[in-house]
């Protein structure tokens, strides 16, 4: 059966204070159609939702499609025959026409469709969908017009319902790859100025016709083992953020993974990562060594993860070229701490973004070979399989396997307990020690993650090791933005202990927040500031590690005015270790065997 030509219906939605902007869209629209919709409210709350409503019950007599485009895009050239063609290729599909890098799981996706070569990528159903510029068929224009209606204007998130309308009717929502309009730069009407600047993925930086997208769809990405996932970079540091089916967590929620170890997660040790680096010599020398190893791994792991059987057609290969060039600039601008970006200036950014391809490549490699080897069955592992410590990474071992039985590789398997009987008995007190700690970060990991953490004062303990380190430190990896912003000197009832020479992560923040979100009062150490407490007052060896166990303990159990948050802790550009950010010999001495419990447990866990 001849589907009908697409007979689009087009509005622009627009606050009156916009008008002029609604008008510039409507005309960058031409040849299509186009009315314009105002706030039917303008004087009251900022509301998406409520002009929304009006927008999609407008729906031209005749169309087959409606497309609603916001006041403050800005469309590329020949738009109406693009969204046109998408439409044709797509006629029974939610299409949005551009994707912002604030949205986690769906500009991660872009990145994947951008990298792989394909045309157009399938969004994630548990994020809002982004509705700069949405069309959909006509008759399920007016069903959402009328599911809408039922929410009060105060919900204001239109893009929040019309994702949960997609999902509960099995709508599948695709995006164009390269886009085909970006976001103004102007203040918002609606209230959204605190997600700072909101512009698209990847926009065509050139021409594309209309055949490009007629390409392959990426139409099951960001998933491993049915795992959604996407990968960040955020405030200059590469996290995982993980879609917990079992936890009610907020698709923007900031307590994210780092990359070193929990990539492991994902299939890809981080020993691979780092020995691809080293392999691929030193980076650009506009980019700063911390930054820099943040970039790399973020490309290598967008390369090793995404599928490659994309658009393989010649003559459309300028625009796949450009809209992953383009992905990996956006992912620059948008993931860099504003320093490093003022530092880098527009050379360097340019430097970073070939340094991330060059990642890219090279975890798009890494995949094509695990791939062969195991079509010409060589007998190699499967793709990703765990490896053991990687030469010249003293931390590699942070994301080995778990300990096997015969034949484990020399470093897998537990501490070998050796000496008198009266040193056994106190390394099986160490170690069952080592056991319940990493059983206790693996569930504080585990345990769902609010919207923000709670507004906490923040305590800097001096370091030992380094007397003049920076009070800032602790803090300046973290987004500023739900995390970073509620952790000072004067807010909240609680507090946090940190070592001034560590560097705090998102997710075991969660931890933290549930126990004061519960009404517990009092001060949470880290184990590095614990641990520092307890040296100065002469604990060491087994007293000390007993002493830290039981401050854990009591964390857990909301008991006592002083407790310890049972996390790993990191130094600057370091692997997260078990009890002291820096090389100690009696510190130190479980680190590897610890984080081999800790990773079994987490997996041991469905997420």
């Amino acid at each position: 059966m001849t589907r009908p030509p697409v007979r689009l219906s087009t509005v622009v939605m627009c606050h009156p204070s916009r008008l002029a902007g609604a008008e510039r869209v409507a005309g960058e629209c031409a040849p299509l159609p186009v009315r314009i919709v105002r706030d039917p409210e303008p004087d009251g709350l900022p509301s998406p939702l409520r002009t929304a409503k009006v927008a999609w019950a407008a729906v031209a007599p005749g169309a087959t499609h409606h497309l609603v485009v916001q006041d403050d895009a800005h469309l590329a050239p020949g738009f109406a025959g693009h969204v046109t063609a998408l439409l044709e290729r797509h006629p029974d599909r939610a299409v949005s026409l551009s994707v912002l890098w604030v949205s986690p799981y769906n500009s991660y996706r872009v990145r994947q469709a951008a990298v792989g070569g394909y045309a157009a990528v399938r969004l994630a159903p548990w994020e809002w969908v982004p509705s700069l510029a949405l069309a959909l068929p006509a008759d399920t224009a007016r069903e959402l017009a009328a599911y809408l209606a039922e929410f009060p204007d105060d919900t204001r998130d239109d893009d929040e319902h019309i994702a949960v309308f997609c999902a509960e009717r099995g709508i599948p929502v695709v995006a164009p790859v390269p886009h085909v309009l970006d976001h103004g730069m102007g203040p918002s009407v609606a209230g959204n100025d605190h997600h700072g600047i909101r512009l698209a993925v990847a926009c065509a930086a050139g021409p594309v016709g209309t055949a490009h997208w007629a390409g392959p769809e990426l139409a099951d990405p960001a998933r491993h083992g049915g795992l959604g996932y996407a990968v960040e970079l955020v405030a200059s540091r590469c996290h995982v953020r993980i879609r917990r089916s079992g936890a009610q967590e907020a698709a923007e929620q900031p307590f994210t993974w780092p990359w070193r170890p929990w990539s492991a997660l994902l299939g890809v040790p981080h020993e691979a990562v780092a020995a691809a680096a080293r392999a691929a010599g030193p980076p650009p020398r506009a980019l700063p060594a911390e930054p820099a190893g943040e970039v790399w791994a973020a490309g290598y792991l967008l390369g090793a993860l995404t599928p490659g059987a994309g658009d393989d057609r010649a003559e459309h290969r300028r625009v796949r070229d450009d809209a992953r060039a383009a992905a990996l600039r956006s992912w620059i601008t948008a993931g860099l701490r504003p320093d490093h970006l003022a530092e880098l200036g527009a050379e360097g950014c340019a430097a970073a973004a070939r340094w991330a391809a060059h990642a890219v490549a090279a975890g798009r490699a890494a995949r094509a070979a695990e791939e062969r080897a195991a079509a010409y069955g060589t007998g190699a592992p499967a793709p990703y399989a765990e490896m053991p410590a990687v030469r010249g990474d003293s931390t590699a071992a942070q994301g080995a396997a778990p300990a096997a039985s015969a034949g484990t590789p020399p470093g897998y398997g537990a501490p070998r307990r050796t000496g008198t009987a009266g040193g056994t008995r106190e390394a099986a007190a160490r170690l069952a020690a080592v056991e319940r700690m990493a059983r206790r970060e693996a569930r504080l990991l585990l345990g769902p993650a609010p919207g923000e953490l709670p507004d906490v004062r923040l305590k800097v303990v001096p370091c030992p090791e380094h007397p003049g380190a920076d009070p800032a430190l602790p803090t300046r990896d973290l987004p500023v933005r739900w995390l970073g912003e509620h952790l000072s000197e004067v807010a909240g009832d609680s507090a946090l202990a940190v070592l001034a020479c560590e560097r705090l992560e998102p997710r075991p923040l969660a931890g933290l927040a549930a126990l004061v979100d519960g009404g517990w009062k009092g001060t949470v150490e880290t184990r590095a500031a614990t641990v520092a407490r307890l040296r100065a007052a002469g604990l060491r060896g087994a007293a000390l590690t007993a002493a830290v166990d039981d401050a854990e303990r009591r964390f857990a159990a909301g008991d006592g005015a002083v407790v310890t948050l049972p996390a790993a802790c990191r130094a600057a550009g370091g692997t997260p270790r078990r009890l002291w950010p820096h090389d100690d010999p009696e510190l130190s001495a479980d680190d590897a065997h610890y984080a081999r419990l800790r990773l079994r447990y987490v997996r041991e866990t469905p997420l």
